[in-house]
């Protein structure tokens, strides 16, 4: 088994670009909308929503723009890379939430948010520190 994409809500599609393209990097692969009937039956919005697929490094999303504050809980993506301090420094200096947890014997923990809540731990690649 392989993880095929991940589908996340965004809040508005000036997201796509400011956070998703400008600060993690990710690429434009196409737009679709998704049919009001679709929506319904798979997630309960009966509404026309706009789809974006992005990609980077084999990963893909599925940005759904959607203004349904998602629920609180755990979940979170954890994505492995080389720059991840680049992307905190880029987060801050564009608004966005940057949690960073000290460690004396290790790595930092960081972890960075969207603006529509999507948690993403960032880790060092080849880094064993655990969330």
């Amino acid at each position: 088994m392989k993880l095929n994409h991940i589908g996340l809500n965004i809040q508005s599609e000036e997201e796509i670009v400011d956070f998703y393209k400008n600060i993690l990097g990710f690429q434009f692969e196409f737009q679709f909308d998704l049919p009001n009937e679709l929506g319904d039956n798979i997630f309960g919005v009966n509404k026309k929503i706009k789809v974006f697929l992005y990609k980077r490094e084999g990963i893909l999303l599925e940005l759904f723009v959607h203004p349904l504050n998602p629920i609180k809980g755990f979940s979170h993506f954890c994505f492995e890379l080389i720059d991840r301090e680049n992307i905190a420094a880029k987060c801050e200096e564009n608004g966005y939430n940057v949690i960073r947890i000290k460690r004396n014997d290790k790595a930092d923990i960081l972890f960075i948010k969207d603006k529509a809540g999507n948690i993403f731990e960032l880790k060092m690649e080849n880094n064993e520190n655990v969330s």
